[in-house]
């Protein structure tokens, strides 16, 4: 995916949280990009977070499980292996 010139934050709470893997911090960033102006939600596919993370897609897996644990994300899952993610720390 191309995207035109922007920026996108991770909040120092996120950072700061020594209990984080580095690949958190990633996928978290990477998520943070596809949310929308306007919503409180993004639903980017694992293999797209895992190519835009340099990551593996157990390794997205891994984190996005690890950030819903300490509260970061929540998952809302749909059959058809869809999620819609909620990025808690924007909020």
């Amino acid at each position: 995916m191309k995207w035109k010139m922007g920026f996108s934050i991770i909040p120092t709470q996120i950072l700061m949280d020594e209990r984080l893997s580095r690949s958190c911090l990633v996928v978290f960033w990477v998520l943070t990009v596809h949310i929308f102006r306007g919503k409180k939600f993004c639903f980017p596919s694992t293999t797209t977070i895992a190519r835009e993370a340099h990551s593996s897609r157990p390794t997205v897996i891994k984190a996005i499980k690890e950030l819903e644990h300490y509260g970061y994300l929540e998952v809302e899952r749909f059959s058809g292996g869809v999620s819609k993610y909620y990025l808690k720390a924007l909020v």
